[in-house]
C-alpha cells in the first residue's frame, strides 16, 4: 500500500519537475464578460476567468501541493477606496482517491471532483457579493494572481505566474443601480 502511495507522489513530482525543465506554452488568462445585479443594498457580481488553466495546469494541480488562485477586489467611490477584500480558490489533489478538493472562499463552498474539466469550470467561476448602501455608482476593480510555491523535492521556488506569462488578469466595472451585462 505504501508503495502505491509513494509511486503516485513520486510520479506527480516527476511530472512537475519535467514541466520545469520542458518548454511551456503559458496561458492568456483573462476575465470574461461580467454581470452585476442589485437587491436592495447588496451587489452581486459574477464573471469567469477564461483561458487560465489549460496547458500545464493539470500537472501542477496533481503535484500534491495545495494550489491557490488569489483574487483581489477593490471598490472605490469618487476615487476613494471604500472596500477591499482578498479571497482565493484552493485546489488540493489526493493521489489515493484521485479527487480534487476545491474551496471557493467567495462563495463559501467546498466540493470535490475527479474530472479535470469540471475542476476548471468550478474554479474559473467567480461569484462575489457585497452589501453597502453607497455601493451604487462605485467602481469595482478585480485582479487574479497565482502564488510562488516551494518545491521541496527540487529545493527551489516556482512562480506559478510564469504559466500566465506574468500577466495578471484585471477587470474594471462601473456599478449602477440597474442590472446589466457587460
Amino acid at each position: 500500500m505504501f508503495q502505491i502511495i509513494a509511486g503516485k507522489i513520486i510520479s506527480g513530482l516527476a511530472a512537475f519537475s519535467m514541466l520545469l525543465l520542458s518548454s511551456y506554452q503559458g496561458n492568456e488568462a483573462s476575465f470574461s464578460n461580467y454581470t452585476i445585479s442589485f437587491l436592495e443594498d447588496r451587489m452581486f457580481f459574477e464573471c469567469k476567468l477564461e483561458n487560465a488553466f489549460d496547458n500545464d495546469f493539470e500537472e501542477i494541480f496533481k503535484s500534491g501541493q495545495s494550489i491557490d488562485i488569489h483574487f483581489d477586489i477593490k471598490i472605490e467611490l469618487n476615487g476613494l477606496l471604500i472596500h477591499e477584500e482578498e479571497f482565493r480558490h484552493c485546489i488540493t489533489f489526493d493521489p489515493l482517491s484521485q479527487l480534487f478538493s476545491i474551496e471557493l472562499e467567495d462563495q463559501g463552498i467546498t466540493s470535490s471532483t475527479n474530472s479535470y474539466e469540471e475542476l476548471k469550470y468550478i474554479i474559473s467561476n467567480i461569484e462575489y457579493s457585497f452589501e453597502d448602501e453607497s455601493i451604487q455608482d462605485c467602481t469595482l476593480n478585480m485582479r487574479a494572481y497565482l502564488p510562488k510555491i516551494s518545491l521541496e523535492a527540487l529545493n527551489r521556488e516556482f512562480d506559478l505566474m510564469m504559466l500566465w506569462k506574468y500577466n495578471e488578469p484585471k477587470l474594471t466595472a462601473k456599478l449602477a443601480s440597474e442590472q446589466y451585462e457587460n
